[in-house]
Order: structure tokens, then C-alpha cells, then sequence
């Protein structure tokens, strides 16, 4: 699948979508989760997390802390002010399986 262009939420649907082993067309929040439990960080039968919580969880393995900037940073790229400016570098030039 190739990246789609224009949105933020598509490059981050389709970053997950890659890497989730789902059909393309699953909204976001399955994507994630399935990408989140694939990394060690999803819910089991006796625990639950909501997908945010699998996110930051995730976010400060990468970086060691919950914010896009850092997690830009651990990718080798350079962050920005801004959270969402953030997640669109990490979307569309992160190529690996952080």
C-alpha cells in the first residue's frame, strides 16, 4: 500500500495499516490496536488498556517519552513546535517498524 498524500490522518491510517497485518479498510483505532499488541503493548484477557493508552505507552519506548517530538527524534529526524507537524514527519519518512 502506498502512502496516501494531503492528511495527516490518512499518512497515519496508512502508516498502521502497513504494519498491522489487517486489511487495509479497518478504521484507525483496529489498525492500532493490532499494531500496539504485535509491539507487546495491547490488552490480554485480564487487562484492557484503551488504544491511547497502548499509544503513549509505545510512544515512551521509542523515545522515552509521550511526545511526537521525541518520537521524531528517535527516528533520526528533526522535530517541529508542533505535535501534529510531528506525527506527519514520523508517518511519512519513518519506513521501518519502530
Amino acid at each position: 500500500m502506498a502512502l496516501q498524500s494531503g492528511s495527516l490522518s490518512s499518512a497515519e491510517h496508512d502508516w498502521y495499516a502497513i504494519r498491522s497485518g489487517m486489511t487495509a479498510n479497518a478504521p484507525l483505532n483496529e489498525h492500532k490496536a493490532a499494531y500496539f499488541a504485535s509491539k507487546g503493548f495491547g490488552s490480554n484477557a485480564s487487562v484492557f488498556k484503551p488504544v491511547n493508552q497502548m499509544e503513549q505507552e509505545w510512544l515512551v519506548s521509542l523515545g522515552g517519552t509521550t511526545t511526537w517530538a521525541d518520537a521524531v527524534i528517535s527516528q533520526g529526524e528533526t522535530p517541529t513546535v508542533s505535535e501534529n507537524e510531528n506525527k506527519t514527519i514520523f508517518f511519512t519518512r519513518v519506513t521501518g517498524t519502530p
